[in-house]
């Protein structure tokens, strides 16, 4: 079949996935397969969560138990980084290897275990070792669980179904801390061993990946899992067909070695993922976390698992709205208009510190306020949606290997923030600190103005062909021009507003 043929079927394609998204009918009766397995692989995003927040509420009590200094118990809490990191770097081979499924399938195992030595752990070595697994089993999870939604979802659905990635997250570290309150240390890691061994259980039960399957080769079980995934009566034949050909294609070029993730459309693709994930960490959540329970106590909160529960709780909130319009408004408008409200609540957090440490009056509600709107712009923006597009921008043969690589550099730069974090404070002290990540938010924002292009609308195979330089991709009312429109214009307005209003009364 020659080149004009594939773009004849290629558009064939394009037409009869809008004439799906126009009818609310199929829409609708399209919705509920790719629903509940997203949500059952989302399992795997709620165990990341729940293993990153393990240690917030009960260290001390782990500390006092074993007798630990300090030191170790501080260690304890950022190895998990150090796992995370390793199972990045293996998951981009295993996922390729094994497919999607089973990557879930190890993940929940070494999980299991992670939590289960933790559990029984009556020395420092075991509670290392348990941490180890459980970051290995996250730093999996946290590429795979974003890759296997995308390739299951329908173009129209794919991007609250990806975002429900993060609702997870966020859900796995609320219902840590909700748990951690009222258990003790031991009881919680227990707890923690449900999530991964449901997800165990389940994973043998999901469909594996059409689009790993043809790349595999086996074709009559990508049309199995395909019509799996979609409405007893939909003709999947078009869409079977758009992957044969970016399969093909793939094929043809030699472009499934990890040096291929450096070059042409992959290596764009690359800059855009590599980049949205320096963004998201660098643009201050960490610090903002810290200080929140610093920022909640001067507002009359005492119990500091308190204040972790309404960050944790804000962070689903918002993220599940994320979720549900995410699809209708688009990735770029969200992230710059969750990018321009960070821009404020940084400002204004700054100056709530500058006005302290200069012996003024800073009412704690400027900052309380600042803390959760910086905490809600974050959820609607750069929490899900950079690793939503990691999973949307590359063809089959390197999606594995590059979300590895975009994962590995996100859980580098968390462990580098995190543990720079106190010598970055005295160099710029604590106003400097957010006024700095107020500049990376800022940038951030104009990044995605000028060259992130949206992927609201298209195929897989789309988005791979527009970074091939294929500019007749897709919906070209979605090729990334444009300034956002009304939601960007109504975040600017509402900034400046809320700037004024704090400035006003700061200065009574």
């Amino acid at each position: 079949m020659d080149s004009m043929d594939d773009r004849s079927l290629l558009l064939q394609a394009d037409e009869g996935k809008r004439r799906v998204e126009s009818g609310s009918g199929e829409v609708g009766k399209g919705l509920a397969s790719p629903l509940i397995y997203s949500l059952l692989a989302a399992l795997g995003a709620l165990m990341f969560g729940y293993t990153l927040g393990y240690t917030s509420p009960v260290k001390d009590a782990i500390m006092t138990d074993l007798n630990l200094p300090s030191t170790q118990n501080a260690l304890f809490g950022s190895l998990v980084n150090v796992g995370c990191m390793a199972g990045a770097m293996a998951g981009g081979v295993v996922v390729d290897l094994i497919g999607r499924t089973y990557t879930l399938t190890l993940s929940s195992v070494l999980s299991v275990a992670g939590f289960l030595l933790i559990s029984f752990a009556n020395a420092f070595p075991m509670l290392i070792c348990g941490r180890i697994l459980g970051g290995i089993a996250v730093g999996f999870a946290s590429l795979t669980v974003p890759v296997y939604i995308s390739e299951i979802a329908p173009a129209h659905l794919r991007g609250g179904l990806g975002s429900v990635n993060q609702l997870a997250v966020t859900l796995g570290i609320l219902v840590c801390y909700g748990i951690g309150m009222n258990v003790d240390w031991r009881q919680l890691a227990w707890i923690g061993a449900i999530i991964p061994g449901t997800l165990f259980v389940v994973s043998f039960f999901l469909p594996k990946s059409p689009r790993w399957l043809m790349q595999k080769q086996r074709t009559q079980q990508a049309q199995n899992a395909l019509r799996r995934l979609r409405s007893a009566d939909s003709d999947i034949s078009l869409e079977i067909r758009q992957i044969q050909i970016a399969v093909a294609q793939d094929a043809a070029t030699g472009t499934a070695g990890f040096g291929s993730l450096f070059t042409g459309g992959a290596g764009r693709a690359l800059v855009v993922a590599v980049i949205l994930m320096l963004f998201q960490q660098f643009s201050g959540v960490n610090s903002v976390v810290f200080y929140s329970g610093e920022i909640f106590a001067d507002a009359g909160f005492e119990n500091a698992n308190a204040a972790a529960l309404i960050v944790s709780g804000v962070q689903v909130i918002v993220t599940g709205i994320s979720c549900l319009i995410v699809d209708k408004a688009g990735r770029r408008s969200l992230l710059m208009a969750a990018g321009i409200g960070m821009v404020a609540s940084c400002a204004m957090l700054g100056y709530f510190f500058w006005l302290s440490n200069s012996h003024y009056d800073a009412p704690s509600t400027m900052a309380l306020v600042s803390v959760i709107l910086y905490i809600s712009c974050f959820s609607l923006g750069l929490g899900a949606i950079p690793w939503l597009m990691m999973a949307e921008l590359f063809s089959p043969s390197v999606r594995g290997k590059a979300a590895s690589f975009a994962t590995l550099l996100n859980w580098s730069c968390s462990f580098l923030v995190t543990e720079t974090f106190g010598k970055m404070k005295e160099a710029l002290t604590e106003e400097g600190v957010f006024w700095f990540y107020g500049c990376v938010c800022a940038a951030g924002t104009i990044y995605v103005l000028t060259l992130v292009p949206e992927t609201k609308g298209r195929s897989l195979e789309d988005i791979v062909r527009f970074f091939q330089g294929d500019k007749t991709a897709g919906n070209q009312s979605v090729d990334g021009a444009g300034t956002g429109g009304s939601l960007v214009q109504l975040a600017s307005l509402l900034a400046v507003l809320y700037i004024g209003v704090l400035l006003f009364v700061t200065s009574i």
